[in-house]
């Protein structure tokens, strides 16, 4: 039976999503609540990611989506939905494209 048939594994799929979005919005709070405001927090989401390295930076807030997408998955070995998604959540996390 293939995975994404197995209702069971769309279920435990669902749960995670959830799991993890209620951990990121505790986190969010724990820090606004330590002190740290809005964009200390931004900070701090970019550099738990691995694959948001200076350059796929810069390359981001230079508009060049495209090759920051390629050099994120370089840096990660991430798939390219994986990679344009980490991207793309950078940029409206108040970047500039």
């Amino acid at each position: 039976m293939s995975f994404f048939r197995d209702s069971d594994a769309h279920a435990r799929i669902d749960a995670l999503t959830r799991r993890v979005t209620a951990m990121e919005a505790l986190v969010e709070a724990l820090a606004t609540h330590a002190g740290l405001g809005p964009q200390a927090v931004r900070d701090l989401r970019d550099q738990a990611d691995p694959g948001l390295t200076d350059e796929v930076r810069r390359l981001a807030d230079e508009g060049k989506m495209i090759h920051a997408i390629k050099e994120y998955r370089t840096a990660t070995g991430a798939g390219l939905r994986e990679a344009k998604d980490a991207v793309e959540e950078y940029g409206q996390r108040g970047r500039r494209w």
